[in-house]
C-alpha cells in the first residue's frame, strides 16, 4: 500500500520538487514501478531473505551490481527504509539505507545509473535530521557496475534550507 503523502511535515524529495530541484516531467511509470522493485529487492538481499529466482529481469542486473557493492565495501547495514523527521525545520523523510562503512556511520541513498545535482542535498536533509554527523553515500547502480560517491559539499544543507523556504514561498502563492 503507497505512502499517505498528506499525512504529517512535507517529505524532503517534495520540497524539492516543489521548490523546482527535481523536475518529475520525464519519470516514466516504468522507471518508478522499476526503483521500487529493485527498493524491495535490495531489502530482501539485506535482510538475508531474497529467493533470486523470484527476481524480475528488469532489475537482475541493478540488483547484482547492489550484490558486488556489498561484497566489495562490506557495509554494515544499521536500518532499511528508515522513516525521519526533522523538527526544527518541518520536514520527513525515508531514508534508503543507515549504515557503518569503514566504520563510520551514513545514509545511503539508492539511484539508478545517472547523477542529478539535487542528489547532494537530499542528502544533507535526511543527515540534518540527526543530532550527530553521518556520513552522506549515493549509490547509483546500473545493470554493469555500481558506482559510490560520498557528497562532502557543505553548500547542499543551505541549498536545502532554501528550498523549504522556496517550496512555502510556491505553495503560498499557488506557484
Amino acid at each position: 500500500m503507497p505512502e499517505d503523502r498528506s499525512i504529517g511535515p512535507p517529505h524532503v524529495t517534495d520540497i524539492l520538487r516543489d521548490a523546482g530541484l527535481i523536475d518529475i516531467e520525464w519519470f516514466r511509470a516504468f522507471d518508478l514501478d522499476r526503483g521500487s522493485a529493485l527498493r524491495k529487492a535490495t531489502e530482501l538481499l539485506d535482510l538475508n531473505d531474497l529467493d533470486w529466482s523470484s527476481v524480475d529481469p528488469a532489475i537482475l542486473g541493478r540488483l547484482r551490481s547492489y550484490q558486488k557493492f556489498k561484497d566489495e565495501v562490506r557495509p554494515e547495514i544499521l536500518a532499511i527504509e528508515e522513516k525521519v523527521v526533522n523538527v526544527t525545520y518541518h520536514y520527513q523523510g525515508k531514508l534508503d539505507r543507515r549504515a557503518r562503512i569503514k566504520g563510520r556511520e551514513c545514509i545511503i541513498d539508492l539511484k539508478g545509473p545517472s547523477e542529478a545535482a539535487w542528489n547532494g542535498v537530499q542528502l544533507a536533509a535526511y543527515a540534518a535530521c540527526f543530532p550527530r554527523p553521518l556520513g552522506r553515500y549515493n549509490l547509483y547502480l546500473s545493470d554493469e557496475r555500481y558506482r559510490l560517491v560520498e557528497r562532502k559539499e557543505r553548500m547542499d544543507w543551505e541549498v536545502f534550507k532554501a528550498a523549504i523556504t522556496i517550496a512555502a514561498w510556491r505553495q503560498k502563492h499557488d506557484r
